[in-house]
């Protein structure tokens, strides 16, 4: 056979096998479906979104674009499209239809409520609503409001917030971490997924992450490790090092799957005072387990050791002796009640929301330059500021 006609015969075949597998994937599509990308192919519109779709799980299952987006006339955002009634938004109540475990362990989880957090803060009066709409909301999540025909309001959207509420009544956006189209576990997997948010000056896990040697060693050797293990498989045979995902979800150990982040967490690290959390021992163990799917029991145990060696150093020395000060010239009228209205509301908000969080979060997550330099070092500085400032405000208030 000569060489010409071999290869005509390998491009055929190979042909032929692009065709199958498209009249496969065409009759594995819903008739509206196919509609929805055949209008969009022949427009040019939202090319980047079926190309990722294309490469989903989703279109290997045939679930589609109007598997996601029917809604019922009833609907809130519901409007007519082309002979069909759709909602631009796909909540965690649509995913739920499919991924319902999912979708209730992160109702159970501070991810939930993340917008719940955004709603009171004497921050707003300063910084502004658009500071608040493309700033905190972004992460955060919005108040989705509709207008006519289905029209999203663009104050709150568009949003892919974790805490999102929903116009059905939802909470979350899983898109958040599983981007649109190609809802990838692998992405999600990753940290950079969780430091689109997780990161800067008052939550910096991003960049805790990067210090730790976790951190070390996944940017060294990530791109070589497997991210594409289906759920309950994908464990230690696959990386050398955990991500954000291995710790606070993945089933490792004896901790089980879950979307509930919240639920191996044994101290709230957010607040200005930090304590204990619900079933903390609980939720200690099942951390720990993971840990010591690559720690020996005596490292797991001594890491935690430090950790409330670390938080308990923050709440007793720093945080509670201040807030009493504070509280103490509130009462005896030397600040203006309420808050951010003089320097020393600022630069206590500081004290807890950023340097008091690097230090405990650094404990937790080994970065010791955050416990220590950005963390304690910056929280005695403040001590000194605030004693200046209390002193200020005490001598001007004599005369």
């Amino acid at each position: 056979m000569s060489k010409k006609k071999l290869i005509l015969i390998t491009m055929l075949a190979m042909l032929m096998v692009f065709a199958v597998t498209a009249i496969s994937m065409a009759a594995n599509i819903s008739e509206a479906s196919q509609t929805c990308i055949s209008c969009h192919k022949s427009l040019g519109a939202t090319k980047n979104v079926i190309h990722d779709w294309k490469d989903s799980k989703h279109s290997e299952v045939g679930v589609s674009c109007y598997e996601c987006h029917e809604a019922k006339p009833s609907d809130k955002d519901a409007f007519k499209h082309n002979g069909y009634t759709i909602a631009t938004i796909v909540s965690p109540k649509d995913c739920g239809s499919c991924h319902s475990d999912a979708v209730e362990q992160h109702n159970n989880s501070l991810h939930a409520k993340g917008y719940d957090f955004t709603k009171k803060s004497g921050l707003y009066k300063y910084i502004g609503e658009a500071s608040k709409i493309s700033g905190c909301r972004t992460c955060h999540g919005s108040k989705v409001k509709v207008l006519e025909n289905g029209k999203l309001d663009p104050s709150t959207w568009p949003n892919n917030g974790i805490g999102r509420v929903n116009p059905d009544g939802s909470k979350g956006s899983c898109s958040a971490c599983h981007t649109s189209h190609k809802f990838s576990v692998a992405e999600a997997r990753k940290p950079e997924a969780c430091g689109q948010c997780h990161l800067g000056p008052d939550h910096p896990q991003k960049e805790i992450y990067e210090e730790s040697k976790h951190g070390a060693i996944y940017a060294m050797e990530g791109d070589e490790w497997n991210w594409d293990d289906p759920a309950g498989e994908w464990n230690t045979e696959d990386f050398r090092a955990p991500t954000c995902a291995t710790c606070h979800m993945s089933e490792i150990g004896d901790a089980k799957l879950t979307h509930n982040v919240s639920a191996r967490l044994s101290w709230e690290l957010e607040r200005p005072l930090s304590v204990k959390t619900k079933q903390w021992k609980k939720k200690r163990s099942k951390m720990k387990s993971v840990c010591t799917e690559c720690h020996s029991q005596q490292w797991t145990d001594n890491h935690f050791d430090r950790l409330d060696q670390v938080v308990n150093t923050y709440n007793n020395k720093f945080y509670k002796p201040y807030k009493k000060k504070y509280e103490q010239a509130k009462k005896d009228g030397v600040l203006t009640p309420g808050g951010f209205n003089d320097e020393l509301d600022w630069k206590f908000f500081e004290f807890w929301h950023h340097e008091g969080r690097r230090a405990r979060m650094g404990a937790a997550m080994g970065g010791p330059d955050y416990v220590h330099w950005h963390g304690f070092y910056e929280l005695a500085e403040d001590v000194q500021i605030m004693d200046r400032l209390l002193k200020e405000a005490y001598e001007n208030a004599e005369h």
